[in-house]
């Protein structure tokens, strides 16, 4: 935001020489939605203890947008993709810093660590980063804008971190092959599912000299422990095909589509099948074009890391500075993806 101060000799205002360059950025824009989500629920939940009306117990998606347009839309172009309120809003709720509760309604989280590598994590929730309060000891803060808030995590945080969260990722990586197809095994229905119908693709993830994971998907039944199938139609449907399981015969089973894209990434990690996905240099960071194909935690981890992150067809790009490539590298790494 511009600060303004009085010249000495006229008594007019000018723009001093620390804002003068400022730009808005989808970043900061992430914060004051933070910041205006928190001061609304603060405003609910008073009407809720006076009034018992718990229809007033939320922050209603449209309010919000209302009231950020309101406090800052003169700072900003809200026509630039990278700049919408409501993109953005849709973004903190999915990293979880605004909780949905259905119909509109959402929550501000509270302020917490998550932990998503060995040495890396961010700040999720709360207040703007410079007024939350969270535990500091065993992190650094990470010199750069993320919207996740990215920190890297001190070779000390193990000791404090009780009372941090830990993704999907970082309980992925580093396993077995083996402790992850037995707890894929162990999330499956009770009962098998029937066969999937003709027009059905599967995923063979032997077919390694293939850049993208799309060009994996065949028509033909490919061999190995555990198969994952698509049907053709829309919406997809996804199934999962064991050949040997203890206490299992062979046999089909329903998945759901992220249950599935984890199913994948053990199908690439038992064959060391990696993909390929465009990078470009900036000055500061990099772009990437984010395919959607990642289950929900690897594709939350990457929009932590960036500053910011707009739709594409079939996926997102992400600008990301300096300060949080290490982060998303890792992570990238974790889901069998180079960049190139």
């Amino acid at each position: 935001m511009s600060k303004l101060a009085p010249t000495p000799k006229s008594g007019s205002v000018q723009i001093t020489n620390t804002y003068e360059t400022w730009r808005a950025s989808q970043t900061w824009l992430a914060e004051m939605v933070r910041a205006v989500a928190s001061r609304l629920f603060a405003q609910a939940n008073g009407e809720f203890i006076e009034t018992g009306d718990k229809s007033s117990f939320a922050v209603h998606w449209s309010a919000l947008t209302a009231q950020v347009a309101k406090l800052f839309g003169a700072l900003f172009d809200e026509s630039d993709p990278e700049l919408s309120i409501s993109w953005v809003i849709d973004l903190l709720v999915h990293l979880e810093d605004l909780g949905d509760i259905g119909r509109g309604y959402c929550l501000p989280r509270e302020s917490r660590v998550v932990r998503i590598t060995e040495d890396w994590g961010r700040i999720a929730g709360g207040l703007p980063l410079e007024l939350s309060e969270h535990c500091e000891d065993g992190i650094d803060i990470v010199p750069c804008e993320s919207i996740g808030r990215v920190v890297k995590l001190a070779k000390h945080f193990s000791q404090h971190d009780d009372g941090a969260e830990h993704s999907d990722v970082f309980r992925w990586v580093g396993r077995s092959a083996e402790s992850l197809f037995a707890e894929l095994c162990d999330e499956l229905p009770e009962r098998p599912a029937s066969p999937p119908p003709e027009g059905t693709v599967y995923y063979n993830s032997q077919l390694q000299r293939l850049r993208t994971r799309g060009e994996r998907w065949q028509s033909k039944f490919p061999g190995g422990e555990f198969v994952v199938a698509r049907t053709g139609a829309f919406p997809a449907h996804y199934s999962v095909h064991i050949r040997r399981q203890e206490n299992r015969a062979p046999a089909w089973y329903e998945v759901t589509r992220n249950e599935a894209r984890r199913w994948v990434l053990l199908a690439e990690k038992i064959a060391g099948t990696m993909n390929r996905i465009p990078m470009r240099a900036e000055e500061h960071g990099i772009v990437v074009f984010l395919p959607d194909m990642l289950p929900k935690a690897w594709t939350t981890a990457l929009f932590t890391c960036a500053s910011s992150v707009v739709p594409a067809e079939k996926g997102w790009t992400l600008k990301i500075q300096d300060g949080g490539k290490g982060l998303a590298e890792a992570v990238l790494r974790s889901a069998n993806i180079q960049m190139i």
